[in-house]
């Protein structure tokens, strides 16, 4: 009698179990790395919220932390759902945590870092570096680091500029740095270099690119490992949604510096992890 009322009892622990892990009424957590100025970046990602409430159907929470490993770790201890990451915070979170890659922007598929230095600056080449102070991003940025210094090595910049290269935490203060002088030169996410010149942030005229990267494979927008994969489509649905065309999603899009969004593959980073393992920032 006992060992025939176990089996139900398991099934009912074991439904009660499942529909909680898929109630709708648990808030979608939702992460960016901060490529820009968190608390900036949070009201200007608004609509988008708004925009994956009304495709998921239930309350959207974002967060977005002042450093970019701090996603990654949220991503590892199941803390976030979805998380908007870089290249280099992706091949991490793959490999630590079984992030599952959705989407990305149709630019991320071909994207380029940007050599920058102020407008009557004597630096044309990246030879030119010799002697000169650099500004990286983040330590965990693709393209505010990880690729920049690739390249670097790729075309033999004396070791020194970047042994001693400063880390301005992200493209808009590395950006910033140069711009006012307080620093030679400096590597950057070229969506954001676009955006704060075309914005009026920064007078164009004060800045000049002097070298841009080979394209690689950069951002994506992922999913926990264990997340219901309901969930997951929905998402990856609503930003495939996204047309340009209508006002309301173009203003969403101009906010992720994005033209429209297609599916993202994890055999396309590749390259890059091989780029992190050459570079000793992948274990």
């Amino acid at each position: 009698m006992m060992r025939a009322m176990r089996l139900p009892l398991l099934l009912l622990a074991l439904c009660a179990a499942s529909c909680k892990s898929a109630d709708p009424a648990q808030p979608l957590r939702v992460s960016m790395i901060p490529t820009t100025d968190p608390g900036r970046a949070t009201r200007e990602m608004q609509p988008l919220v708004d925009h994956l409430a009304r495709r998921t159907g239930g309350e959207v929470q974002m967060t977005i932390p002042t450093n970019y490993a701090a996603v990654v770790e949220a991503l590892v201890n199941d803390q976030v759902d979805i998380a908007h990451l870089g290249g280099f915070t992706y091949v991490q979170a793959s490999k630590r945590a079984g992030a599952k890659p959705l989407v990305q922007r149709e630019r991320d598929r071909e994207f380029h870092s940007l050599f920058i230095t102020q407008a009557d600056s004597p630096i044309r080449s990246l030879s030119d570096l010799k002697g000169r102070s650099f500004a990286f991003g983040d330590v965990n940025s693709t393209s505010g680091h990880l690729m920049p210094e690739y390249f670097m090595r790729r075309n033999d910049v004396e070791r020194e500029v970047i042994a001693k290269a400063i880390y301005t935490g992200g493209h808009d203060a590395t950006l910033l740095a140069v711009a006012n002088g307080k620093i030679d030169a400096g590597a950057l996410d070229e969506a954001v270099f676009q955006r704060m010149t075309s914005q009026g942030k920064i007078d164009p005229a004060k800045v000049r690119v002097f070298w841009t990267t080979p394209p690689f494979f950069d951002y994506v927008w992922v999913a926990r490992k264990g997340l219901d994969p309901r969930k997951a489509d929905a998402v990856r649905d609503a930003f495939l949604a996204l047309d340009p065309g209508d006002q309301q999603d173009r203003r969403i899009l101009e906010a992720l510096s994005a033209s429209k969004y297609v599916p993202a593959r994890d055999g396309d980073y590749g390259a890059l992890r091989e780029a992190a393992l050459e570079a000793g920032l992948l274990k």
